[in-house]
């Protein structure tokens, strides 16, 4: 759920994430590995992914970028690879970050396309 956590709070309700706000687009599940280099110290990270869209995606990690850091990102799967560039929205220490794409070329553009339309697919139920 994008706007609570676990955590009640003392009256037993959900607290609300700091970070959490509506997005524009809509992301699916969708684990794979990613490698993430901070644009300006060449920095890597090695992690995986768990939610993806066409505006962005989620990347699990023990030691996330902080927000506003500008990286490049490269998501592998069986089915290939994805590169863009793409900036750190929110960062949950401990957890991982949200990442919004900023350059995607056209031929990635495809690749991202296809990967989510193979998990439309998949999620939407069968007719009976």
């Amino acid at each position: 759920m994008l706007n609570s956590s676990n955590k009640k709070t003392a009256t037993g309700k959900r607290a609300a994430r700091k970070w959490a706000k509506p997005r524009a687009v809509r992301r699916c599940p969708f684990v794979a590995s990613v490698e993430v280099t901070e644009l300006r110290s060449g920095t890597r990270l090695s992690a995986r992914t768990s939610e993806l869209g066409l505006g962005g995606c989620y990347v699990d990690a023990l030691n996330p970028f902080a927000n506003g850091t500008q990286v490049k990102l490269r998501i592998v799967r069986d089915q290939g690879a994805f590169e863009a560039k793409a900036k750190v929205v929110y960062s949950d220490p401990s957890f991982g970050m949200g990442l919004s794409f900023t350059e995607i070329a056209a031929e990635q553009r495809v690749i991202l396309e296809n990967w989510l339309e193979e998990i439309v697919l998949q999620l939407r139920p069968v007719a009976q």
